[in-house]
């Protein structure tokens, strides 16, 4: 089971890599506390003005300390943005939202979430 967890974030790591290929897109390493990866928001000076830190949950429940975790993460990493996204969103919940300062998405909406939030960085 890690092992699937772990391909499906390499895997949508590589989708951040395609669509922003002058972003640094970084895996926190296994083991190290903090989200799956952070992007490096570039200007067209290959200068960084922002970064956008993500999290990938594959469960049938969404979990209620997800979000403060995450946003530890965001302040620890200094970042400015936190997406997390999972295959169960919240309850009430249909499509992506902000949710107590985290964009929360499933997999199906992060890449469109992601161009939105890095055009706005």
């Amino acid at each position: 089971m890690q092992l699937h967890v772990y391909v499906h974030v390499l895997a949508f790591e590589d989708e951040l890599r395609a669509a922003f290929p002058y972003d640094d897109i970084d895996e926190v390493s296994k083991g190290i506390r903090g989200a799956d990866c952070v992007q490096s928001v570039k200007n067209q000076m290959q200068e960084v003005v922002g970064k956008i830190i993500y999290e990938s949950k594959r469960t049938t429940n969404f979990g209620g300390d997800w979000i403060e975790k995450l946003k530890g993460d965001m302040l620890a990493a200094g970042a400015d943005v936190a997406v997390l996204i999972t295959q169960t969103l919240p309850k009430d919940q249909k499509s992506f939202t902000l949710v107590n300062g985290v964009w929360v998405c499933s997999f199906s909406e992060f890449k469109s979430l992601a161009l939105a939030l890095r055009e706005g960085i």
